[in-house]
């Protein structure tokens, strides 16, 4: 009655006004896309560069039942009752749209908790409140008559509410509620490998982002196995976005273009509904693969935009071809992390034929002066080029005060097999670049290798993570095989080899690279104008390779 006689302004009501709002008119209207579903009754709004944090006014999303705890919002979502369902229908209706904002109030932070804006939200000319309240997937505050702080279209919202009550829809059905019994994988690996094979056998699974914490993590829900699981973008290495300071943690700062990498995958994935590919599990319980929108490989995408290079894992993956692709590409652009991308000119090997149908004669091979960093054999050596030392030096001096600035904690990283890392070099107790070449799982130690001076350590403890600006450019020496030459099995044979070798390595060392077998440089060594494969055979200390 009290709704029809100010609605007509009867007798006492004639002079009334109507809910008027606090807030000033240069605030009160704006719209913008919305980028997440909080809850059942808070979004997030990016309008330009900002992102606004806006709750419905006047209503309330669905709460336990009186005494109950529903523990934290990533459980209270499948716990309360119609919550899922109010979350669902938000996510679904706003996610990527765009919406307009009247705020009708503002309660000011007190207690801790941050200001507030309430607000009426409208899809085109769709009141979203009115339209969770008509579902009964939320219910009306009930405000006092002197409290101006309440929806514009309280009156309507109250109407809705009356609807889905005689319906019956919602929280006003009665009877059992609907149950989400959901299994939670994180950081359980027993069980998330159990789940493994049926995702494994499925290829391609719907799934929802529920959350996005870098550019290549993602928590999601996966409807068909009712699970919650981590997966980590597969066949990428991309710089890890800050981290606030958590229970005691200290913050972490972001690596150049984390951020950029975490925004950026957040607006194409959060709480959108996807395909995953799982190719494993790791054994923190996280799935490993790839992700899916509008068809759109995530990982290749990452790369594309220059936010992620290629991990040496995705030479084995059926989708290698593409992000090589990318990454060629935004490398041949400077493009983001690979702004100060230096190119390594590969030098065409002596003897090879001249693909140019044009060209008849073969070009000679470049000639360039090189250290020997390490010898596996008298004939198989690790060289650096010298005109790269001062970079090297530079590179390793940065990475050096970083780890010595900001110690890893003991135990906290635990590389994979071909990750690119640092280590302590057990001689000289100092820091260097390597990649995991053994995990001995039963000691947790380390067989690594050096991949700046060819040398490896075995059972090594102390290993750090290192920034994608140090873990991304190649390694400083190059495995190569001195051509035409067999090194002897003899042991006392080979030690005799490697010294005379060594004796001659302290003169000006000149590299010709004359083929290229399995992957490794055939070459040729000058030590001061003496070749070392002629000197090696002139003395008797090896044999000659017969050329098949």
């Amino acid at each position: 009655v009290s709704t029809q006689s100010t609605g007509a302004k009867k007798r006492l009501w004639k002079n009334w006004e109507g809910h008027i709002s606090s807030v000033p008119k240069d605030q009160k209207e704006f719209s913008g896309k919305v980028t997440e579903v909080v809850n059942g009754e808070v979004i997030i709004v990016k309008n330009g560069p900002l992102s606004k944090r806006v709750t419905f006014s006047s209503i309330r999303q669905p709460r336990p039942a009186e005494g109950q705890d529903a523990g934290p919002p990533s459980k209270a979502l499948y716990e309360v009752p119609y919550l899922f369902e109010a979350r669902e229908f938000l996510r679904k209706r706003l996610i990527g749209k765009k919406v307009s904002v009247s705020v009708d109030y503002v309660k000011p932070a007190n207690n801790g908790y941050p200001e507030r804006q309430y607000a009426s939200v409208f899809l085109g000319a769709q009141n979203i409140q009115e339209a969770l309240v008509s579902k009964g997937l939320a219910t009306v505050v009930m405000h006092r008559q002197d409290d101006d702080e309440r929806a514009a279209n309280y009156d309507v919202l109250n109407a809705a509410m009356d609807k889905a009550k005689k319906n019956r829809v919602g929280v006003h059905k009665g009877g059992e509620p609907p149950v989400h019994k959901v299994a939670d994988l994180a950081g359980n690996p027993a069980k998330a490998k159990g789940f493994l094979p049926f995702l494994q056998r499925a290829e391609r699974v719907m799934a929802v982002v529920e959350f996005v914490s870098s550019g290549s993590r993602a928590r999601v829900y996966i409807p068909r196995e009712t699970c919650l699981a981590t997966i980590l973008l597969s066949g990428i290495s991309c710089p890890k976005a800050a981290r606030p300071s958590i229970k005691g943690m200290p913050a972490v700062a972001a690596e150049p273009f984390g951020d950029e990498a975490l925004e950026f995958i957040r607006e194409q994935i959060m709480q959108r509904e996807v395909e995953i590919e799982v190719e494993a599990c790791d054994k923190a319980g996280n799935f490993i693969g790839y992700l899916f929108t509008d068809d759109k490989n995530m990982s290749v995408e990452l790369v594309k935009e220059g936010l992620a290079s290629v991990h040496s894992s995705a030479e084995r993956g059926k989708y290698y071809d593409q992000l090589s692709r990318a990454e060629a590409e935004c490398r041949a652009a400077r493009k983001k992390i690979w702004k100060d991308y230096v190119e390594t000119i590969v030098e065409k090997d002596e003897g090879q034929d001249a693909t140019d149908s044009n060209t008849t004669a073969t070009k000679a091979a470049t000639e360039t002066e090189v250290v020997v960093t390490h010898m596996d054999n008298c004939s198989k050596l690790w060289v650096q080029r010298c005109s790269e030392g001062p970079a090297l030096v530079s590179l390793m001096n940065q990475m050096r005060a970083e780890l010595i600035s900001n110690p890893p904690l003991a135990g906290s990283f635990t590389p994979k097999t071909n990750e690119i890392c640092a280590a302590i070099f057990p001689v000289d107790n100092n820091w260097y670049r390597a990649k995991v070449v053994k995990v001995h799982r039963d000691t947790g130690l380390y067989d690594v290798l050096f991949i700046d001076y060819g040398n490896q350590a075995n059972n090594v403890s102390t290993v750090a993570p290192i920034a994608h600006q140090y873990s991304s450019p190649a390694g400083a020496a190059t495995e190569c095989q001195l051509a035409f030459i067999v090194p002897p099995e003899d042991e006392e044979w080979a030690a005799d080899s490697m010294r005379e070798v060594g004796s001659l390595l302290n003169n000006k060392l000149i590299l010709k690279t004359v083929a290229k077998i399995a992957g490794v440089d055939q070459v040729s060594v000058s030590a001061g104008g003496t070749d070392l494969a002629t000197h090696l055979l002139s003395n008797g200390l090896v044999e000659f390779e017969k050329q098949k």
